[in-house]
């Protein structure tokens, strides 16, 4: 009896403790699961907040670029900043070829600011069977030119008429180009200067007026007064030219091109106001067509403006009387 009396305390005994504990582990287990989904919910907030400024950043800088981009679009660049021979990256279309580009920097790269001074460039007898060629270069790089013609065996009428016809000015120089039949006496003179003349006239209706003595007008093969020359041209209503730059194109016809266009050059920069430049529209003499592109980018690069002997030019004249 006693024994089983006991147990049952045990039992009850048991039970109580159990009964105690039972409520702290449970409310500790509930306290940790609590702790632990807190925890977990702050996570989450946390990394949502992280994300949401990330996204507000990168919306951020996207605003700011936009932003940018449209005050570069919209403002007008200072002088100081403004670049002619470079278009911004921003404002070049994306679908354009770099040859349109290259393109649109090489128009560019040649407009130059004008330095002030005037050439006029200037050939000598022709017309010639290179005459085509050099019109053709003219005419690529929007140039005109003034052509002295000699009328020769008068059998480039239609080169003279395709010069003419071009817009070039067209000048008087000889009808022979034989300094001793020329220059054999002033009657001679006089009857070349006529005969280039009328043939010119004759071919293009043109009462041309400028004048280029063969070898010009401070030759020294002239049998007949030079004073007598100029007075005869100016009486008879014409004005003549010589140069003030020139290529040596006729005086060596075995310079390259880069010799010719370095010589003009060299008297052009040198030259305080403008250049009539002396050339010559010769048969054997090629290298001159091949020169003149890169004379002409040349010009055009340093600031030169291009022009044609008319009433308004000034001559340039190696002998004068009063």
């Amino acid at each position: 009896m006693k024994r089983t009396f006991k147990i049952f305390n045990f039992i009850v005994a048991v039970l109580a403790v159990v009964c105690l504990i039972l409520p702290t582990v449970i409310t500790v287990s509930l306290l940790k699961r609590n702790d632990a989904a807190n925890k977990q919910i702050s996570a989450i907030e946390t990394k949502e907040t992280v994300s949401g400024k990330r996204v507000a950043d990168k919306q951020g800088s996207l605003f700011l670029q936009s932003t940018e981009l449209s005050k570069v679009l919209t403002e007008e660049p200072s002088s100081a900043e403004m670049d002619t021979t470079e278009p911004s990256p921003l404002l070049m279309n994306g679908n354009a070829s770099q040859s349109d580009a290259d393109a649109a920097t090489e128009t560019d790269a040649e407009v130059a600011v004008s330095n002030g001074k005037k050439v006029y460039l200037t050939f000598d007898d022709g017309p010639s069977d290179h005459t085509e060629e050099l019109l053709d270069i003219l005419d690529k790089e929007n140039v005109k030119a003034t052509f002295f013609i000699v009328a020769g065996e008068r059998d480039h009428a239609k080169e003279l008429k395709d010069i003419y016809n071009a817009g070039h000015t067209i000048g008087l120089h000889s009808d022979t180009h034989i300094y001793s039949e020329i220059y054999a006496d002033l009657d001679s003179f006089k009857a070349d200067v006529k005969g280039v003349h009328d043939w010119v006239e004759s071919v293009i209706g043109v009462d041309a007026r400028y004048y280029r003595f063969p070898g010009g007008s401070s030759n020294a093969v002239s049998n007949v007064s030079m004073s007598d020359c100029i007075k005869y041209i100016h009486d008879s209503g014409y004005e003549y030219f010589d140069w003030n730059a020139l290529s040596m194109d006729a005086e060596n016809v075995y310079l390259t091109a880069e010799q010719l266009n370095n010589n003009v050059m060299s008297y052009v920069r040198n030259n305080e106001g403008d250049s009539i430049v002396l050339m010559h529209d010769l048969d054997d003499n090629y290298h001159t067509v091949e020169a003149l592109p890169d004379l002409i980018h040349t010009l055009k690069q340093e600031g030169y403006e291009f022009a044609v002997i008319d009433d308004s030019t000034e001559p340039v004249q190696h002998y004068t009387i009063d």
